[in-house]
């Protein structure tokens, strides 16, 4: 196996010129990211790959001191430059590394390529998910994939940066990091004055010569030192290259949607089945309804081409029209759906979810969600003999039947002695739990929450953590007898495999799944352990029945065999890691975009990996709905169905996430007009309105 190691050096630098030049203790920086380099054990020759232009020799120099040899070639074409380097090698792999990283960590290096050798990959990044500090990146892949980009890459971006075209076109692994993720935030790179400043400190402070940790946990500790290139952006150059490639659409036509919003409110109340996909949740200039979807794109009854962002209310993991999904469903079909007595599809579902979901031993499976957080509750007041039902009362959504709603403003046609049955705490506050379990002593059967959001700033606690919380409130549930119920509706399938109680090693007593099992797919289920879900069985001859879930369409086998197929996906390609390194990037690049429009007071960016959102406000610091209405309006324009979030799934590829990203920015600069003018003057119609309303 013959590897060889390229890295990237020019004189030249828009932002610091000659930066591998500067010198640290009379050591070029060069010197030192080839002295480190030239530590790794895997590969076999190093090469430098730097640029015809004028003073390039020195660089040369550097590299014969060190025993190095040297290619120049174009400036632009880095790709070219970068192939030319290394073709008459004919090696296997290729190590690529850049110049601007003087501590590179050799250790670093061969991990990633026994990462990508061992799993067979054609490319590997160690830099997958961002996780290490900026300044440590590797990417490993086989020649055959480099030949391949250099005869077939076009776009500009391709040649200015020689891996995009690679990472498009082959199959990659994500390795899983396990590092702290307060490194992810760290530049341990140079590429301003900035980062020298802190470069020249690591060195001369610790030396040259330690484990890339050391230096990470020294400006982890500290900040005064770390804040010195804190702001700089990750990547900048490639996403403004990336931006110029990219033609946004520009979609005025709704004729058609016009029209089905004119038919629709007269067939069905609320013109859809869920409220939150509503008219009145959209700006006028909107697609009504969606024709299809293909991937992680939709197209509405005009024809009009959108990224999607909500994926089907957050239901849609993998992409639309999934062939793996839709292979699996075709095949079942030809078996038939629906029967007298339960499928046989039926058992394989139940032991398949239920491996996933160590410490829960029974599964019930339903249609939609509502049912099934609704059969918890009422479970837990079988099991408790108590009536009331505890959830957070800041939380969006758990049901729509009457233990719910009728604590919403939307209760009208619920009794009140049925409203007074639920009762309320301030999500993810242990305190305000304990006060409520002391307010009604004995009263309570159980509490079902979400077990993780985006972010907790109403905690006003930076040491916050979900867990602990978790943890704590189960404790305490059983501590006054009652049940604790996991939510994971929206986190299932998302904040990890299959959710956030396997993630923290909980076991609640139920959990209630739903959005993302089958890819979109009419597929829900609760899960718990034997001594509660048992209640809901017909086998203890002598007690008193309990009328659990019990729907014609529950075990529908299309439906069984789409979650069966998802879940498949998800075991064999590591779906959560490709999701939640799509979100992050996608934050990353609204948050630098929002810093250089000078908005951080009036859009909040929530990176939340695993479903960033965001939150629009008027000149008064304070949530508007005309803002956000205005941006959703303006992100529609260019192709983007906006909704305030963005549900990543395995069909998101980067090039969504820079259009989302492009989108976005040209949305910003709308949105600076609408703050000094008001949003009235930009949008057309009213603002969307809230789903939880107490008048039309």
């Amino acid at each position: 196996m013959k590897i060889i190691g390229v890295t990237q050096a020019r004189i030249g630098s828009s932002r610091l010129p000659g930066k591998v030049l500067l010198t640290i203790n009379d050591i070029p920086l060069l010197a030192y990211h080839l002295t480190r380099a030239g530590q790794s054990v895997l590969v076999n020759k190093w090469l430098v790959a730097t640029t015809n232009e004028e003073g390039s020799d020195a660089i040369c120099n550097i590299a014969a001191n060190l025993n190095i040899e040297s290619y120049k070639g174009s400036l632009n074409d880095v790709l070219d430059r970068f192939y030319s380097a290394v073709k008459d090698e004919k090696p296997d792999y290729v190590v690529r590394i850049t110049s601007d990283c003087p501590l590179i960590d050799p250790v670093l290096i061969d991990e990633t390529i026994r990462f990508c050798l061992e799993n067979k990959l054609d490319y590997h990044s160690n830099q997958s998910q961002e996780a290490y500090p900026d300044g440590l990146d590797v990417e490993v892949f086989s020649f055959k994939a480099l030949e391949e980009a250099w005869e077939l890459a076009t776009a500009i971006a391709d040649r200015e940066h020689v891996t995009p075209y690679i990472r498009r076109n082959t199959q990659t692994k994500i390795a899983n990091e396990n590092i702290d993720k307060a490194y992810a935030s760290l530049r341990i790179t140079v590429d301003e004055a900035s980062d020298f400043e802190v470069v020249r400190h690591l060195i001369e402070t610790l030396g040259s010569d330690l484990p890339w940790q050391t230096y990470a946990d020294y400006l982890v500790q500290h900040k005064t030192i770390q804040n010195i290139n804190h702001s700089i952006f990750r990547n900048e150059g490639y996403m403004k290259s990336k931006f110029n490639e990219i033609a946004l659409r520009n979609i005025t036509n709704f004729k058609a949607s016009d029209e089905y919003r004119k038919a629709i409110h007269k067939l069905i109340p609320g013109g859809s089945h869920t409220y939150s996909k509503g008219d009145d949740q959209f700006p006028i200039l909107s697609p009504a309804a969606i024709a299809r979807g293909k991937g992680s794109h939709i197209w509405d009854v005009d024809g009009n081409e959108f990224l999607d962002c909500s994926m089907g209310l957050t239901s849609v993991s993998l992409g639309h029209a999934y062939s793996p999904v839709l292979d699996a469903v075709k095949e079942e079909l030809e078996n038939g759906v629906n029967f007298q007595r339960p499928s046989a599809l039926e058992k394989e579902m139940a032991e398949t979810f239920l491996e996933l979901v160590p410490g829960h031993d029974m599964i019930k499976f339903s249609k939609n969600g509502s049912i099934v957080t609704t059969a918890a509750v009422k479970l837990a007041r079988a099991k408790t003999g108590r009536n009331l039902i505890a959830f957070p009362g800041d939380h969006p959504f758990y049901s729509y039947d009457d233990w719910f709603i009728g604590s919403t403003a939307c209760n009208k046609g619920i009794p009140e002695d049925i409203s007074k049955l639920s009762v309320t705490f301030e999500s993810f506050n242990i305190e305000s739990l304990k006060r409520l379990f002391e307010q009604y002593p004995n009263q309570i059967a159980c509490v079902i929450t979400e077990p993780e959001k985006g972010n907790y700033p109403h905690l006003n606690n930076p040491d916050f953590k979900v867990e602990t919380f978790l943890k704590e409130a189960i404790e305490l549930c059983h501590a006054n007898g009652a049940l604790f119920i996991a939510d994971e509706m929206v986190t299932g399938f998302k904040t990890d495999f299959p959710g956030t109680i396997t993630k923290f090693n909980l076991v609640p007593d139920m959990a209630t799944w739903g959005k993302g099992i089958a890819n979109g797919f009419s597929f829900c289920a609760l899960t718990g352990t034997k001594e509660v879900m048992e209640l809901g069985g017909i086998t203890r001859e002598g007690e008193e029945k309990v009328f659990l879930i019990s729907t014609t369409h529950g075990g529908e086998t299309h439906g069984l065999a789409a979650a069966i197929a998802t879940i498949k996906e998800y075991r064999e390609k590591d779906v959560i890691a490709h999701n939640h390194q799509i979100g992050k990037k996608l934050s990353d690049l609204c948050k630098q975009l929002v810093i250089e429009n000078e908005l951080t007071d009036y859009v909040e960016v929530v990176a939340a990996d695993w479903m960033p959102f965001f939150v629009f406000k008027d000149n008064n610091k304070v949530f508007s709905q005309g803002y956000r209405t205005l941006f959703m309006q303006e992100m529609i324009k260019r192709g983007v169905l906006f909704q305030g979030a963005f549900v990543p799934c395995f069909s998101h590829t980067e090039d969504d996430v820079y259009y989302f990203a492009k989108a976005f920015g040209e949305s910003l600069e709308i949105y600076k007009q609408a703050l000094k003018e008001g949003y009235e003057q930009f949008l057309i119609g009213n603002p969307a309105k809230a789903v939880f309303r107490k008048t039309l």
